[in-house]
Order: structure tokens, then sequence, then C-alpha cells
């Protein structure tokens, strides 16, 4: 950990309830690449529109829609940031997680390392504060990440991120990953 540190910090879903980016299959808004699939792709996915080359697998969950947002949180136009800057994952759910007195009980890790495969940031359960209490329901539906590079050693500058978000009292699960670089 000495080339490399990390930090990751956490959004609950009311931080971004508000955001609505649409897009239609295939097409490149500002150059953002834009998937939609259909059930031949993935019958898990099916509907699910997966912006900025996002890397994703679900199962037992209905996935409506996942992106990435800059530190302003504007849609991610190119996979670079700073360092210091945060980059968010966005995952929006249409159904899947077991509800409980109007509550969700989910989970979601974090993995960051550098293209090389050395890991700066391992969150294993991103969520255990909310073990015993769960999330909103509501609230549930809408999961941000974000992960953010606070010092480099020179020479270092792509990295990789891997998350999964699961369901603690169901078989629900999301997990995906992204690329970004350093700006130069």
């Amino acid at each position: 950990m000495n080339s490399v540190r990390g930090y990751y910090i956490i959004m609950l879903a009311a931080l971004l309830a508000g955001c609505d980016l649409n897009s239609s299959a295939g097409e490149k808004k500002s150059g953002i690449k834009t998937k939609t699939f259909t059930s031949s792709d993935n019958s898990a996915l099916n509907g699910a529109t997966i912006k900025n080359d996002i890397e994703l697998e679900a199962t037992g969950v209905k996935v409506k829609e996942v992106y990435l947002l800059d530190a302003d949180k504007n849609l991610l136009k190119e996979h670079i940031t700073r360092v210091g800057e945060r980059i968010y994952v966005v995952i929006k759910v249409d159904t899947g997680w077991v509800k409980v007195n109007g509550k969700s009980f989910v989970g979601a890790s974090e993995r960051i390392s550098t293209s090389s495969g050395v890991v700066i940031v391992n969150a294993d359960d991103i969520f255990k504060e909310y073990e015993t209490t769960g999330l909103d329901a509501v609230d549930a539906k809408v999961i941000s990440l974000s992960a953010v590079i606070t010092e480099v050693k020179a020479g270092v500058e792509n990295f990789v991120v891997q998350f999964r978000v699961w369901d603690k009292m169901g078989n629900g699960e999301i997990k995906g990953k992204y690329y970004f670089s350093l700006a130069k």
C-alpha cells in the first residue's frame, strides 16, 4: 500500500433519487456509450440500461439503469478523473430486494485496484451498519457507491473498480466493474 492509497465513500439512495438520465439503446449522447439489454442478451438484465461501458451481471433482481457520475454528479463523459475527485456508480433497481416491514437489507462491497492488480481499497460490507435496521425499501432502489483516489505513485494512472450489491434476505445480487484513469 506504499505506492498507492485509495479511499472510498458511500452515498445512500436518497441523495441521488432525483437523478433521472434517459437514453436510447446503443445511442451515444455526448460520447457516452449506452446499451439497453434485451432478453436475447441476458434475461436477468432484460430492459436494463447500462451506460459508461460498465460490465454488469444480475441475478434475482430487475435492474433498471446503471451509470457513472462525475464529482459534480453529472453523467461521466469520459472515464477520466483527477486525484481527490469522486466517481459515483449509480444502480437503479426496479424490483427484487426482499422487503420486511418496509425495509430492505442490502449489502455492498467495493474493491479498487490498479491496472497491475495492486488492491488499494477492499471494503467488504459497506452497509453493515444497516444490518439490523435495514434501509427504507424505496431508498434501496437507488444505490450509489463512490470511488476516489487520494494519492498515487508516479506512473500509476489506470484503475478498476469492482462492486457487488446483494440482498441479505434473498437471492438478489448485482456484480459489476468499471475502469477509469487519472488525468495527466
